[in-house]
């Protein structure tokens, strides 16, 4: 209670939603809402303190601070320390609890919040929150240095860094790549908030020293020291009643709606020394791990189904095919061919697309083809071809050829089997991928599939009845087996079953597939 008889309570933030927000209820009906405060200690740093007053008053940076103007925003929070000392209490937040829901989720709403609306800063913070993606498993990162086991004192799963991608849908940020990083046991420690713009030069908030940095010029004053304590500041503003930089309990509320589904999504934990052979990378609309000291060892390369097979860790074997992919490029253009490359569909390959955008493939001279398509617009293969790979890189129309599907359903197999002939001289293609479903097909080849429409090396299907889009398209075994190399991508734990069936001997769809160049990619927990 302050001395003119008003109460106001200060309170860091919970880690759990439910509590939270059981608390919130409980709290209103005690404590008017205006005089409850909550406390984020990274608030109350001088530099983040400077942030929206510099904003309100240069005109040149808040007219850059859009879509035309930026190309991604970054938010890092890394930190050299690790958890000896405090594993017990670390382990039951995490990298997300304890650093992006809270500290870099306010750090980054200060910079996206829009000012110009009439409205309070922390309503507008709360639009924009209310604005994100909820990112895929593709668009989320987690790691673990190797020692932190030992700190807790047993096995855990708990990660200790994390990088996420999101985007939001409001007309000022829609498209550009927003990444929050944290970390424990990072080999550099990086603390800030960069903007990138198209036209080159950035937007910086650095912390120690601190900066606020406009294409190279300091936007604070000569001398500006900041805050000694933050807490100290923070106390202050409770105590003047200046909330306006504080937390409200509708942006926290509005924050987990955003972080909570990643604490139970079934994420690939990635154990590194120190994380310090670790590098995260942005890839189109992918966040991609990238292990800098993983050559492809003697123990990854083995035999499957009498076929050669490497087995790794499923973020590598994606990093594993794209080379492969790449080396029969290469070796196809120096013969003075353009490569032709045909695609599988299914959801297998979208974590194989990240890494094709990272890799040297000259796509002015490749030729990207279709295994298989499904014959209903609302569920092509051919829209997360183009939303998580051809849209980002530069292929000429003329080297893209999708399976042709109408509004009625699949077009006419002929019109397709023209065009390959048309490109294809030599009657194959050069690449081939394909994926394994958990019922054994591939392409879109299953146990029950009756011909419609057929070509030499295509065909119109009806497979079975219980999966999406009955009726597709799809290459024939006959042009599979005769194309130059040929792969089959398998990853996700519900293909276990099937993996340990073909081992077994069992006969499936994807039996038919007898390529003399075969190579099965392999996610190592399915072996």
């Amino acid at each position: 209670p302050l001395r003119n008889g008003l109460m106001r309570m200060a309170r860091k933030q919970w880690y759990q939603r439910r509590v939270r927000e059981n608390l919130f209820t409980s709290i209103d009906k005690l404590v008017p809402k205006e005089s409850v405060y909550l406390i984020d200690h990274y608030l109350g740093k001088g530099v983040t303190q400077a942030i929206v007053p510099i904003r309100r008053n240069h005109d040149e940076l808040e007219s850059l601070l859009n879509k035309d103007h930026v190309s991604s925003i970054q938010v890092n929070l890394l930190e050299r320390v690790d958890c000896k000392g405090r594993a017990g209490y670390y382990d039951k937040s995490g990298v997300i609890r304890d650093m992006l829901q809270n500290h870099a989720t306010e750090l980054l709403s200060l910079i996206t919040a829009d000012l110009a609306q009439n409205t309070e800063l922390s309503a507008a913070k709360q639009v924009f929150l209310q604005s994100l993606s909820l990112p895929n498993k593709h668009q989320v990162v987690v790691a673990q240095y190797d020692k932190y086991s030992s700190d807790v004192g047993s096995p855990t799963t708990t990660p200790t860094y994390a990088a996420v991608l999101f985007t939001s849908n409001l007309t000022r940020w829609e498209g550009v790549p927003i990444v929050l990083t944290s970390g424990k046991s990072q080999a550099h420690q990086r603390k800030d908030i960069v903007v990138k713009f198209k036209s080159g030069g950035s937007f910086e908030i650095r912390f120690n020293p601190p900066g606020i940095m406009l294409k190279g010029a300091n936007l604070l004053p000569e001398g500006f020291v900041g805050n000694s304590n933050s807490y100290i500041a923070l106390l202050k503003a409770v105590i003047s009643g200046k909330k306006e930089l504080l937390p409200s309990m509708d942006t926290v509320l509005a924050s987990w709606n955003v972080w909570e589904p990643l604490l139970t999504m079934n994420h690939n934990l990635l154990i590194h020394s120190n994380l310090r052979n670790m590098a995260v990378e942005r890839r189109g609309k992918f966040l991609v791990a990238v292990d800098t000291e993983n050559p492809l060892e003697e123990e990854h390369v083995r035999f499957f189904n009498k076929a050669f097979m490497i087995g790794d860790h499923e973020e590598h074997i994606y990093d594993h095919v794209a080379q492969d992919i790449v080396r029969v490029a290469e070796a196809t253009l120096k013969e003075g061919s353009a490569f032709h490359l045909a695609l599988s569909g299914g959801s297998s390959v979208l974590g194989l697309f990240k890494y094709l955008l990272g890799v040297k493939l000259d796509w002015s001279k490749t030729h990207i083809w279709q295994v298989d398509e499904r014959c209903d617009v609302n569920y092509l293969n051919a829209a997360n071809l183009r939303y998580f790979l051809l849209d980002h890189v530069k292929i000429s129309p003329s080297n893209l050829h999708l399976m042709p599907v109408t509004e009625k359903g699949c077009g006419d197999v002929a019109e397709y089997q023209m065009v390959f002939e048309r490109y294809c001289a030599l009657n194959k293609f050069h690449y081939v991928l394909l994926g394994l479903g958990n019922d054994g097909h591939t392409a879109s080849h299953f146990q029950q599939s009756r011909t419609l429409a057929e070509t030499p090396n295509f065909k119109h299907v009806e497979v079975d009845a219980n999966v999406v889009s009955p009726k597709r398209m799809t290459i024939s075994f006959d042009l599979i087996n005769r194309s130059e190399w040929v792969s089959i991508l398998v990853v996700g734990k519900e293909k276990r079953e099937v993996i340990q069936s073909i081992k077994n001997g069992d006969v499936y769809p994807v039996s038919k597939v007898s390529n003399s160049q075969l190579t099965w990619f392999i996610d190592e927990v399915l072996l």
